[in-house]
């Protein structure tokens, strides 16, 4: 009997212990062809891809789907830079809005994401 009550015991342990949920990222950065400050902004949003060896979604806000995105991504100001965190049913967005937010960003991408390994021979 208290085998088979410990068993039950440790089986609900079991069925109570989930593994962490991993968080995954979607990088989006929404611009303008006319716009000086994202031509200002991106070859730093190029160093940011391949520093990071990420992909970041590019939509330009004057043509349809670009637009579709931002409405939907209430984009107000352009550049802007979003990064969609998930984990599991939870999701986050984090907003830059401007050229200084879009550089102080890289804080973040140091923080969650291992720069990939250069190979170079001695």
């Amino acid at each position: 009997m208290i085998y088979l009550i410990f068993s039950i015991f440790l089986g609900v342990m079991v069925v109570q212990e989930k593994p962490a949920e991993e968080e995954t990222y979607i990088f989006m950065y929404f611009y303008t062809p006319d716009c000086p400050a994202c031509d200002q902004i991106e070859p730093f949003i190029d160093y940011l891809r391949e520093e990071y060896a990420i992909r970041i979604y590019a939509y330009n806000m004057r043509n349809p789907v670009g637009l579709q995105y931002g409405i939907q991504h209430e984009i107000r100001y352009v550049p802007t830079l979003i990064i969609q965190i998930d984990r599991g049913d939870e999701r986050e967005f984090k907003r830059y809005e401007n050229i200084d937010q879009i550089r102080e960003a890289e804080q973040f991408f140091a923080e969650i994401i291992k720069k990939p390994e250069s190979h170079t021979e001695d």
